[in-house]
């Protein structure tokens, strides 16, 4: 990876239109990590004074098409001869999973806006299980706006002292740090969650025994 970031500044002193378009193919199918070689060219100058505008746009361009690509790929295969013959081969554990993406599906497009190479395997999943269009889009859309600043914010941290391979080793360990916070804040707030309810059922049941116990006038 570090090797094709350096090949990219290269190319882009002869073609830039053509390193916009290898950075897009390459955010379908790797994800994150090419779309962070494009951020460090970006701020390393090297794809000229109108390179952050672009890049947003090409890879603004390029989630949205892979998440459809994907998308569509899984609703289509679904209705297939293989996705009828992997229904009825593995008939109990197809409909448990269908039916929790079908409630957590959205949070797994979330998360598979930051992990290395999971859009695929994630995305095509949610348009198996049947999850409707219009709520795909619009929770993909909102998870590529959150993911965009962040990456872009990492990038721009790393580019000022790091060499390319030293950023793209970082990059990785930072992926893991994000996935044991992440864990670690959905954790807490299961707990939180908890608490709280906890605390609103004491609170309606006070108010209701207050209630009861008013004596009735008239």
């Amino acid at each position: 990876m570090a090797l094709a970031i350096t090949n990219l500044g290269h190319l882009a002193e002869e073609n830039q239109l053509l390193v916009y378009f290898i950075i897009y193919l390459s955010t379908i199918f790797i994800g994150n990590l090419a779309a962070f070689g494009g951020f460090w060219l970006v701020f390393r100058g090297e794809l000229g004074p109108w390179g952050l505008p672009l890049l947003i746009a090409t890879l603004l361009l390029a989630e949205a098409s892979g998440d459809i690509l994907w998308y569509s790929l899984g609703q289509k295969l679904r209705g297939s001869k293989l996705g009828d013959f992997i229904r009825n081969k593995f008939t109990p554990q197809h409909d448990k999973i269908e039916s929790s993406l079908q409630k957590n599906g959205m949070n797994w497009i979330f998360l598979s806006k930051f992990l290395y190479a999971s859009a695929f395997p994630v995305i095509f999943t949610i348009g198996w299980a049947g999850v409707p269009f219009k709520k795909f889009l619009k929770v993909s859309c909102l998870a590529i706006a959150l993911w965009m600043p962040i990456l872009g914010g990492v990038a721009f941290g790393l580019v000022s002292s790091l060499t390319p391979l030293q950023a793209t080793t970082i990059f990785r360990r930072v992926e893991i740090l994000f996935l044991a916070g992440l864990g670690l804040f959905i954790l807490i707030d299961y707990f939180l969650l908890r608490f709280v309810k906890k605390i609103l059922y004491i609170v309606n049941d006070t108010m209701s025994g207050a209630h009861d116990d008013t004596p009735k006038t008239g």
